[in-house]
C-alpha cells in the first residue's frame, strides 16, 4: 500500500481519496507493445492535458503515436545508430581524430603555399570569431582564454574568405554518431557558392540536405541525387597543420567558363526553302534559298494579292489576238 505523505513535523497528511485517485492515474504504465528497453515520459502541458512520448534507448528519438515507434522500428534505424557508432569508434576515422573537440568548434580548411598548392587546417570557434591552428592552442584557450596567432609563415591567408575550401562540422545535430557535414566551398561568376554535404560513415552515402538523410535514416532508401565520393571526406582531411592540395578540390579554387564558339564555324541559315526553277528546255531544277529571299518572295506574292481580279500585276500590257 501506497504511504501517507508526511509533513515537516512528522505528522501524516491525510490526502482526499479523490486527490489520490488523480495522482494514481498521472503514474501511467508503459504499454505492452512497447519494446524493451524503450522509455515512456508523461509530461503536462499548460493547458492541464498530459502528453505521452516514447523514448528509444539507442538513438535518443522521441515519438508521441505508437504508429511513427513500429514505423521507426521496422527501418531498422536503431541498427544504423549502432553501426554508425562502431564506425566512428575506428581509430583511423576522422570524426575519432578530433574527438578532443570542444562543443562549437568547427574545422576549417584552406588553400596556400605556392600556386595554391597546399591546403592547411584550422580550428575555428565562430561564437567568438576565434581561429586557431592546433590542438594545444585550442585547449590552451578553453582554459586561459589565451590566444596564440596563427602563423603561416605566409603561406596561408587567414583575412580572406577566397582560398576556403571547406568547413567540418563532426557529429551534428539529429544524426547519429560519426556523421560528417561538411560545408562546400566553390568559385562561381556570381561569388563563392557554399554546398552542404551530409556523409554517412556506414554506406558512405553523401547527402545534399538534411531532410534527405532523415529520409534515408528512416526508410534506407537512396535518391538519386545521393552520390559517393571518389576520394572520401575521411581521407581528403585527415592531416594535421597541413598537405599538399588533392586534385579533387582544385576545381573549387577556380571559376568555370563557358566554352567558346568556333569561330571557323558558320552560322546554319534559317527557315531555308526549295526553290523551283524551269529552264528553257523544259527541265526542271531546286536550290536552297535563305530567308531574305523567302521574304522577298512573299513580299511579292503579297503585292500580287493586292492587284484587281482578272487583271496581270505585271506593267506590260498583254494583247490578245483578236478573232477574224
Amino acid at each position: 500500500m501506497r504511504g501517507l505523505p508526511i509533513s515537516d513535523e512528522g505528522m501524516e497528511l491525510k490526502v482526499p481519496e479523490d486527490v489520490q485517485e488523480k495522482v494514481e492515474e498521472d503514474v501511467e504504465q508503459p504499454p505492452d507493445w512497447l519494446p524493451d528497453g524503450w522509455i515512456m515520459e508523461v509530461k503536462r502541458g499548460d493547458d492541464g492535458a498530459s502528453y505521452q512520448y516514447f523514448v528509444s534507448p539507442v538513438s535518443g528519438c522521441r515519438f508521441m503515436m505508437k504508429a511513427e515507434v513500429l514505423n521507426y522500428l521496422f527501418s531498422e534505424m536503431d541498427e544504423h545508430w549502432i553501426q554508425s557508432k562502431k564506425s566512428a569508434e575506428s581509430r583511423s576515422f576522422l570524426p575519432k581524430m578530433h574527438e578532443w573537440l570542444p562543443k562549437g568548434w568547427l574545422v576549417e580548411i584552406r588553400a596556400g603555399g605556392e600556386n595554391m598548392s597546399k591546403m592547411f587546417k584550422f580550428y575555428v570557434y565562430p561564437a567568438m570569431g576565434v581561429r586557431l591552428m592546433s590542438k594545444e592552442d585550442v585547449l590552451l584557450y578553453v582554459k586561459e582564454m589565451k590566444i596564440i596567432v596563427c602563423d603561416t609563415d605566409g603561406q596561408c591567408d587567414i583575412d580572406s574568405r577566397d582560398n576556403i575550401l571547406a568547413e567540418l562540422e563532426f557529429n551534428p545535430p539529429a544524426l547519429p554518431q560519426g556523421w560528417v557535414k561538411e560545408i562546400v566551398y566553390r568559385k562561381t561568376k556570381k561569388g563563392i557558392r557554399k554546398e552542404p554535404h551530409y556523409t554517412d560513415p556506414v554506406s558512405h552515402y553523401v547527402f545534399t540536405t538534411m531532410r534527405s538523410a532523415l529520409r534515408y535514416l528512416d526508410t534506407g532508401k537512396v535518391t538519386k541525387r545521393q552520390f559517393i565520393q571518389k576520394t572520401s571526406v575521411h581521407d581528403l582531411y585527415s592531416f594535421e597543420k597541413s598537405a599538399d592540395l588533392h586534385e579533387s578540390l582544385r576545381t573549387r579554387l577556380t571559376r568555370k567558363k563557358k566554352k567558346a564558339k568556333d569561330p571557323t564555324s558558320s552560322p546554319k541559315p534559317r527557315g531555308s526553302a526549295l526553290k523551283k526553277k524551269i529552264n528553257r528546255d523544259g527541265q526542271t531544277s531546286y536550290s536552297k534559298t535563305t530567308d531574305s529571299v523567302s521574304s522577298e518572295h512573299q513580299n511579292i506574292k503579297n503585292k500580287s494579292m493586292k492587284t484587281t481580279r482578272g487583271q496581270p500585276s505585271s506593267s506590260e500590257t498583254i494583247k490578245h489576238p483578236q478573232k477574224l
